[in-house]
């Protein structure tokens, strides 16, 4: 006669791995409906890491800038449009709202790099470090500049983008720029 402990073992080897590949199966669909139907009804999700520390500079908007530029393994992560769109970034009335309601201070570090320091009116401030952003071809370009995606609702090749550069006097406003050129990414969130 066979113990029943015996048995239960058993019977649970043979059967555990299928149990639990169509429990896998299953969160894993549903999981990739429930993403698919978000992105269909356009949700934003904030799909950054939990690395990224968000300052509130005291804007009217309520809106929170992400203290630097995404970053992956400690280094700047240049994207594509297409790539940075799937992030939450400033729409064109955040990025004004930056520009025109905060102080801002231009500082050069040395010959290719540049500096802004963006102050909040509640006195929080950020850094804008210039990292330029990459071409077809990877390399980086524009080392002295600030560039970042912003976001943009156009059926355009060219997308929107923050352009910062001191010539005689700061430059700080929007540029289109090709959706396939990589450029910095900086995150925002809303109270």
């Amino acid at each position: 006669m066979e113990n029943l402990k015996v048995k239960a073992n058993n019977y649970a080897e043979e059967n555990v791995i299928n149990v639990l590949k169509e429990a896998f199966a299953k969160v894993y669909a549903d999981g990739y409906r429930d993403g698919y139907k978000d992105c269909k009804e356009e949700i934003p999700v904030d799909l950054s890491d939990d690395e990224v520390d968000y300052v509130d500079l005291g804007l009217p908007s309520g809106t929170l800038w992400s203290n630097n530029f995404k970053m992956t393994d400690g280094r700047i992560s240049y994207l594509t449009y297409g790539e940075a769109s799937a992030y939450d970034l400033p729409t064109e009335e955040q990025v004004k709202e930056l520009l025109e309601t905060c102080k801002w201070k231009f500082t050069y570090i040395n010959s290719s790099s540049r500096k802004y320091d963006c102050i909040g009116p509640n006195g929080n401030s950020i850094v804008f470090l210039s990292y330029g952003y990459k071409e077809i071809n990877s390399r980086i370009t524009s080392h002295d500049t600030i560039h970042f995606w912003a976001k943009d609702s156009y059926n355009e090749l060219d997308k929107s983008s923050v352009y910062m550069y001191y010539d005689k006097r700061p430059i700080k406003e929007m540029h289109k720029m090709f959706m396939g050129y990589r450029l910095p990414v900086r995150l925002i969130k809303t109270k």
